[in-house]
């Protein structure tokens, strides 16, 4: 349906001689990845209304979505899939916020992850995907950008700690999962290059 609405759309700008054809390509990508990100906010708002939970939705993705933009990681096959993920995601921060709010174990957790989260962004960021290659100059720019913004989120997740503030517990949780999505994409890409190696080695 996005993919389906984007094509629509550069087409018509293409006849109206708002755009290049020869650039149809990359516009259909901009297209995509913008109304991909106006639905998720769109759901996003939607759990966060019904969940009464505005703030550590809010919170969670301030946090979240410059950091996944830097770092790269794992990436669903579909829009669809896209979606449906990025919502139960959103659900799951509610659920954790809910039940953790207060409790012992969420001001263990803040510092902890931001130390883990720093180390694997140092270790393994950028990580690209099949859907998602970079380049060298990418590879370099994502690579400082994705340190900043944690370096950033990690003060401001510290300095709310102090505080004994639950939004330090919503980028804690912020930065946890995108450490999962991190190490998982990092996974996929060396069991993808192994796959790759062994095909070579038997056709040799």
């Amino acid at each position: 349906m996005v993919k389906w609405l984007s094509q629509n759309i550069v087409g018509w700008q293409i006849q109206k001689n708002v755009l290049d054809s020869k650039e149809r390509v990359l516009y259909q990508y901009a297209y995509e990845s913008l109304l991909n990100q106006v639905i998720n906010i769109f759901f996003a708002v939607i759990i966060a209304i019904v969940m009464h939970e505005p703030i550590a939705v809010f919170v969670f993705l301030v946090s979240y979505i410059p950091l996944r933009s830097f770092c790269g990681g794992h990436h669903a096959k579909t829009n669809g899939r896209c979606m449906i993920i990025s919502a139960l995601l959103i659900i799951a921060v509610c659920i954790i916020v809910k039940l953790m709010e207060g409790s012992s174990i969420s001001s263990i957790l803040s510092p902890v992850s931001f130390v883990v989260t720093g180390i694997l962004i140092i270790w393994l960021a950028p990580v690209s995907a099949k859907n998602k290659p970079l380049d060298e100059k990418e590879t370099i720019r994502y690579r400082k950008m994705s340190r900043y913004i944690w370096l950033i989120e990690a003060v401001i997740g510290m300095i709310f700690w102090f505080l004994k503030s639950d939004i330090s517990l919503i980028i804690a949780i912020s930065h946890i999962i995108l450490s999962i999505v991190m190490v998982y994409g990092e996974l996929k890409n060396r069991q993808g290059k192994n796959s790759n190696a062994h095909k070579i080695e038997v056709r040799q």
